[in-house]
């Protein structure tokens, strides 16, 4: 099932006894005492262990995480069932109810997590978007570990209303947090979504994940404006603090898409009916 990478899968696996106790955690609940005993886990398997950890954070799925620097990674290695919880059930309820493969478009997709938990559910074609250089390393990695490099497609760019260049700038302490800034040190290639998932070669979108910090309305205003109807994607999840009225949430009420349900950090969006 796993695909080639350097150096091989499984060279950063905990001893037997440590990978035990991850799992156990990875298979507890999202309660206050589960997330006490799953932090205090990750802490003992890190003692005395460099990153990273090659782990199987979802069923079928292989991957190499980094919990030190990367908030997704931190969480998924001990809880891999409570992270993104809400998020990731109105996906696959929405793949539950999908024809064929899942087209599944992960726009700042981080270490590709999104994609391989979607993948231990069910058929997936994505297409996975991320910029930074080390992000999208771990992210290629991922996707080969887990053999998943004929289904989900990487595109090693930033997006943007235009094509161009940006420089990036990451968060200190959190590969996560990566936003364009003028200040920043890496210099990427700008493509607008529409450009990237048509180069996908994608018929249609049946979600859409977007985590870009602060690009959203742009991004998602060249979009709208341009993408025929047939490509607008079905269901939205975008990141929007609960309570938050964001220039992109506004857009996408305008476009006929509406609120299903907001978590902590994200907005979840179903589209129109088709016409």
């Amino acid at each position: 099932m796993s695909g080639e990478i350097d150096p091989p899968f499984g060279t950063h696996a905990l001893p037997p006894a440590l990978e035990r106790l991850r799992r156990l955690g990875a298979g507890s609940g999202n309660g206050a005492l589960a997330r006490r005993m799953t932090s205090l886990i990750r802490r003992v398997c890190m003692i005395g262990r460099p990153d990273p950890f090659d782990v199987a954070p979802f069923p079928g799925q292989r991957a190499r995480l980094h919990p030190r620097d990367n908030l997704s990674e931190k969480r998924v290695f001990t809880a891999p069932a409570a992270w993104e919880a809400a998020e990731r059930t109105a996906l696959t309820d929405a793949m539950d109810r999908c024809d064929g493969p899942f087209r599944f478009v992960d726009a700042g997709a981080n270490a590709g997590l999104y994609s391989l938990a979607l993948r231990s559910h069910g058929p997936v074609r994505g297409l996975a978007i991320e910029p930074e250089p080390t992000m999208l390393a771990r992210l290629r990695a991922n996707i080969a570990a887990s053999g998943a490099g004929d289904e989900v497609s990487v595109a090693p760019v930033a997006l943007g209303a235009a094509e161009g260049t940006a420089r990036l700038e990451t968060g200190s302490g959190n590969r996560g947090e990566v936003r364009l800034s003028e200040t920043g040190a890496i210099t990427v290639p700008v493509r607008p979504l529409l450009d990237v998932v048509e180069e996908a070669g994608l018929d249609r979108i049946d979600a859409l994940k977007m985590d870009i910090e602060g690009m959203e309305e742009a991004v998602l205003g060249a979009f709208l404006r341009d993408a025929p109807r047939a490509l607008r994607p079905a269901l939205v999840v975008i990141e929007a603090p609960r309570g938050a009225r964001t220039p992109a949430l506004s857009r996408l009420r305008e476009a006929g898409y509406t609120v299903t349900a907001r978590t902590r950090m994200n907005a979840i969006l179903a589209g129109p009916a088709p016409t």
